[in-house]
């Protein structure tokens, strides 16, 4: 089964959650609110953030009343740029993971190439997703008390 890590679907929720934000006109998110909200343990959320700030996504706001911000616009941030920060490259099969092949059955494989096409296709949608798309037709961000993740 295809599964995202909770890396990803914590940095998914996150950026989504400041991309409501920033609907309703307020322009930084902290992670403790986040944490809070979605369920999400702080100490991993943290650490997520970091990632993302490094990776140019959002940005840091230091001090007291501090937290973090979009970098880019909604629309300008795949999912599979998300994806990459947290899985690597999309990959449906092990042996599409690496630039170079390291499979004894790769010359005699018959489901290389259909394989192949269901990689491209997946890859192609999730970056034809953007952020945006996740947080179009969504209600105000939940309350605190609704949450399961």
């Amino acid at each position: 089964m295809l599964r995202i890590n909770k890396k990803t679907e914590y940095a998914l929720l996150a950026i989504e959650h400041m991309c409501l934000l920033e609907a309703e006109g307020i322009r930084h998110s902290n992670t403790r609110e986040i944490s809070e909200t979605y369920h999400i343990p702080y100490p991993l959320l943290a650490k997520i953030m970091q990632q993302l700030a490094n990776k140019g996504f959002i940005k840091a706001i230091h001090g007291t009343k501090g937290g973090y911000l979009l970098a880019k616009r909604p629309h300008d941030m795949s999912v599979a740029d998300i994806l990459a920060v947290f899985e690597g490259p999309v990959a449906f099969a092990d042996c599409f993971k690496e630039a170079k092949i390291d499979c004894p059955q790769w010359d005699g494989c018959t489901i290389k190439d259909p394989f192949y096409e269901l990689n491209h296709k997946i890859h192609e949608l999730l970056t034809q997703t953007t952020i945006a798309d996740l947080a179009k037709k969504k209600s105000p961000i939940p309350s605190k008390e609704v949450i399961n993740v």
